[in-house]
């Protein structure tokens, strides 16, 4: 169930996931989800490596049918994320959405709150899209279809659908290529001199 969020929230998705895209140098898409999540120091473990009792467990049990993050602490105090992800039941590309959700959990301290509200589930649904298919690089692409999505994104054709809208919402909002100034600024520093 959609629950109303301010449009600001999903501004700090943008910026959020951006920002992760310039501190790790990502400029070359389809972005490779397992080595950022390396590079960020989160750990990921996909159920194919569990055992067979521990798979089981893990899909009948809600909330974890697609993938979860686990928080811990190390000696030193210091906070470490492991994702367990479903890569036995999902195809390669709700495998990456599910690792990009993931890292929004982490990147954005949700895991300091008791509990994730349905809007922090929706939010990480918008940064995962803004991680793996950034519209600043759409537009700098001139990608006009879904399937130019899927194909420079590695993304699912139905994720490429949804964002497809997004993005036509915007162009007509916006104009064909406007771009705020984050996204001009994420784009300057890979090399598009936007």
């Amino acid at each position: 169930m959609a629950v109303d969020i301010d449009g600001a929230e999903y501004d700090k998705m943008v910026c959020l996931s951006l920002d992760i895209l310039r501190d790790y140098g990502i400029s070359a898409f389809p972005l490779d989800i397992l080595t950022l999540a390396e590079h960020m120091g989160i750990k990921t473990i996909p159920y194919s490596s569990l055992a067979a009792q521990t798979y089981a467990e893990l899909i009948s049990k809600p909330g974890t049918e697609k993938g979860f993050t686990i928080a811990g602490k190390c000696d030193n105090g210091k906070v470490t994320y492991t994702v367990y992800y479903n890569d036995v039941d999902m195809t390669r590309q709700a495998c990456r959405f599910t690792l990009a959700h993931e890292i929004k959990h982490i990147a954005n301290n949700d895991f300091l709150k008791k509990e994730l509200t349905e809007a922090d589930e929706q939010l990480a649904e918008y940064f995962a899209k803004c991680l793996l298919a950034p519209q600043a690089i759409i537009i700098a692409e001139r990608l006009s279809t879904p399937d130019d999505y899927v194909s420079h994104f590695d993304i699912s054709v139905t994720a490429a659908s949804i964002w497809f809208g997004a993005v036509e919402k915007r162009k007509y909002r916006f104009g064909e290529l406007h771009l705020f100034d984050p996204e001009k600024e994420y784009l300057e520093e890979i090399g598009y001199g936007w």
